[in-house]
């Protein structure tokens, strides 16, 4: 009770650096997910860390700041491509579905940071909503989660995917995420500074990506190729933390835990990143190409 309230007496405390931040048009995620597939959308999302890269504000755990990546990020915002979707965390217009700790983030997020975000921003144009890939772990009402993550799984329904992932993301390994693909193949890259590689990324997505539904898992390179990918006529989805938001629900978790086999940005990866025996032949046999070396 103390803490609700210490929150409630911070949350109007704080109001007035809020007050002039504009209300952003952002959509649902069930919105979001339905405009994709039905619309054949790309999208692209910008998290927190898109953002601070943009503000030349810090390195990221996984990225650090690079010129090019910033001139690219500020493209991709203003990419109004009809069949791509720039997606915005729907925090920054709304809370209400969060837990708390999520909801005094982003306020905290638009207090710190509003005036430049207003700047990068558009109040006329309708946003996807970046947390379709965090369904579960932010959200008040979890029961809801598994609906969501039914909803994304009719996404690549009998599709030949290509997924384009950190090396040691392993997206649907050990799980039931990609099960209703006809057909699935990776290509692998470094799970830090993957900008580093961009065109080499780029170069290979074309060759391999063609009559394919692309995933992406790379952080703000998957933001930029999503984008740039979409211009010349592929489809290509920032699909992000899918799996281990998957992964989170099946356990039951409560907080960011660690995921054995897997690097999660968000969690102290005291699980180690050894593969379960049962998954290594099938995830090898999935690799067409690694860039990670």
């Amino acid at each position: 009770m103390k803490n609700y309230l210490y929150y409630i007496y911070w949350l109007y405390r704080t109001l007035p650096l809020r007050w002039s931040f504009p209300k952003y048009k952002i959509m649902t995620i069930e919105e979001t997910i339905t405009d994709i597939i039905i619309n054949k959308k790309s999208i692209s999302r910008f998290g927190d860390g898109e953002f601070l890269l943009l503000f030349k504000t810090q390195d990221l755990k996984f990225q650090k700041q690079n010129i090019l990546l910033e001139s690219k990020l500020t493209e991709v915002l203003n990419n109004r491509n009809p069949t791509f979707l720039v997606a915005l965390p729907d925090g920054l217009t709304n809370t209400k579905s969060h837990r708390r700790f999520a909801k005094v983030y982003w306020l905290l997020f638009i207090n710190t940071h509003g005036k430049k975000l207003s700047k990068l921003l558009d109040v006329t144009y309708r946003y996807g909503n970046a947390n379709m890939t965090r369904p579960y772990i932010i959200m008040n009402n979890q029961s809801k989660s598994k609906i969501y993550f039914d909803k994304i799984k009719t996404l690549w329904q009998d599709k030949d995917v290509l997924v384009i992932e950190g090396n040691l993301s392993r997206l649907g390994v050990g799980n039931d995420l990609f099960q209703n693909v006809k057909s699935l193949k990776r290509i692998l890259c470094p799970n830090k500074n993957a900008f580093e590689k961009y065109e080499e990324i780029k170069s290979a997505a074309i060759k391999f990506g063609a009559n394919k539904l692309v995933l992406f898992s790379l952080g703000p390179t998957a933001t930029v190729l999503c984008s740039e990918l979409c211009n010349v006529g592929f489809w290509a989805i920032d699909i992000g933390h899918i799996d281990v938001e998957y992964m989170w629900m099946l356990m039951g978790a409560k907080t960011r835990t660690a995921i054995k086999g897997r690097y999660v940005n968000e969690s102290d990866n005291s699980e180690g990143y050894e593969m379960e025996p049962e998954f290594v032949a099938s995830y090898k046999k999935s690799i067409i190409l690694d860039l990670s070396l």
